[in-house]
């Protein structure tokens, strides 16, 4: 009775030491929240209303099939399903960690046959072992720290989720781009031979030189040759399309040539605060610091005693039917007292390890709050200065055509030089090509800034709770 009690005494310091070591919860540091500015200082994206559901934005979209794309690569692409694993494998590891602070039970049966000086027995035992380790809060922190890991991979998870998103965004714009492309040097070819017919024309007519007919099929041919580049960039981004999708390149389809897709540009930000915070990037950052707290509690703990009572109850008898009469019970209990004494430094050198290694976690911490704010300042920035772009490269595209069809009357009717007219030709070809490039810089501008809000993912409710 003695020992029991000695036993449980030993228990009870060691659930008193428990909550002496314990884990604080996460708090951002001064630091990190000086990061975070008031407001964002990039200029403002003309907004109508919030958009309620950033997980989903490409659902928003004019254009469906890039919602279609998006959505298929969220279930089929390998780096995200890669990640899914990675997150199953962060939820086992919490299910051990989490066993380790429960009792132990372990049953047993054993059978034998012995021989001594020609006389043969038998034995037969069946029981039950059970185990419990109580220490200074140890094992309680190795759980807080696997919980820590699965949040982490959780958010990793969400990184990929929202970099795959935007990378089937852009691919898609920029496929639409050359298929654009394509077809404005197709519909300038056309203007182009029309003006070779007629120089070519004039020259047989002996009304002008062969200069003429040479800078027509000049013109001509450099048209000519920029269509089976973007041609090329139309497989190129489908192929691109195809492995983001884990699909074949002929199953991606888009042969059909659409406009570039617009975003409905409703984007309403809340105050920096809260959309840094819920990036998944800062998401993992902050698991890592919640991880590395929970290893230097654990750490510190190893510096504490710990105390593991075992124990077994069974039967014992020379027939298996007597298993369980009266005389066949045993039982007994043990308790294992382990004090920390010389180590070589080894317990203490572990828990500055442990420290570095928080401090290196918070740090990261920063700097992720620090690459969301450049991200969604430089989004907001690219979007402002491409919408002033597309605005007057319209008005220069509305010049460039009447210019261009004033230099043919007017060469039609022998009043322009030819050189004129091609020079026109050319600047509004050269306009209408950059007018396609800054529609789908602006719509590429939108899906960074959706990515750099943390669009692509749902917080999980574990973070949530833990920001209460």
């Amino acid at each position: 009775m003695k020992s029991t009690a000695s036993i449980l005494a030993t228990a009870v310091v060691l659930t008193t030491l428990t909550g002496c070591v314990t884990t604080p919860d996460f708090q951002m540091t001064e630091e990190q929240k000086n990061v975070i500015p008031q407001r964002w200082l990039g200029p403002s994206v003309q907004c109508q209303e919030s958009i309620n559901n950033l997980a989903e934005w490409w659902a928003t979209w004019s254009d469906p099939e890039i919602a279609l794309l998006v959505e298929k690569s969220q279930s089929a692409n390998t780096d995200i399903r890669v990640a899914r694993e990675n997150l199953r494998q962060a939820d086992a590891a919490m299910t051990i960690a989490n066993a380790g602070m429960f009792p132990q039970a372990d049953g047993e049966f054993r059978g034998g046959r012995s021989h001594f000086g020609g006389t043969g027995s038998n034995s037969f035992q069946i029981g039950l072992n059970l185990s419990l380790t109580l220490d200074a809060g140890g094992r309680y922190a190795a759980a807080q720290a696997a919980f820590s890991d699965y949040l982490y991979s959780k958010a990793s998870l969400g990184q990929v989720q929202t970099a795959i998103a935007a990378r089937v965004a852009q691919a898609y714009i920029s496929l639409r781009l050359a298929q654009r492309r394509v077809s404005v040097a197709e519909q300038n070819l056309k203007t182009q031979q029309e003006a070779y017919d007629l120089a070519n024309w004039r020259y047989k007519a002996g009304l002008v030189s062969s200069t003429d007919v040479d800078q027509a099929i000049t013109s001509l041919e450099q048209t000519k040759a920029s269509i089976p580049v973007y041609a090329a960039q139309v497989h190129q981004y489908r192929n691109l399309l195809a492995v983001l999708t884990s699909s074949r390149p002929d199953e991606v389809g888009l042969h059909q040539v659409k406009e570039i897709p617009q975003p409905p540009k409703n984007l309403a930000l809340s105050i920096p605060g809260e959309v840094l915070r819920n990036r998944p990037d800062v998401r993992a950052s902050e698991a890592q610091v919640m991880s590395a707290m929970a290893r230097v509690t654990q750490a510190r703990s190893a510096l504490f005693p710990s105390l593991t009572i075992s124990g077994s109850f069974g039967f014992s008898a020379s027939t298996f039917g007597a298993l369980g009469d009266a005389g066949t019970q045993s039982s007994s209990g043990f308790g294992t007292l382990n004090i920390p004494i010389f180590h070589a430094g080894s317990l203490l050198a572990q828990l500055e390890q442990r420290n570095s290694q928080l401090e290196s976690a918070r740090i990261n911490y920063e700097a992720s709050l620090l690459k969301g704010v450049q991200e969604v300042e430089d989004a907001l920035n690219t979007i402002w200065a491409q919408q002033l772009r597309e605005k007057s490269l319209r008005e220069a595209e509305r010049s460039a055509r009447s210019a261009a069809i004033s230099a043919q009357q007017d060469y039609n009717a022998g009043l322009q030089d030819f050189t004129v007219v091609l020079t026109t030709q050319r600047t509004l070809l050269t306009v209408q090509e950059a007018l396609a490039s800054v529609e789908a810089e602006i719509s590429n501008g939108y899906v960074a800034l959706y990515k750099a809000v943390g669009g692509g993912w749902p917080v999980p409710q574990e973070f949530k709770e833990n920001d209460k």
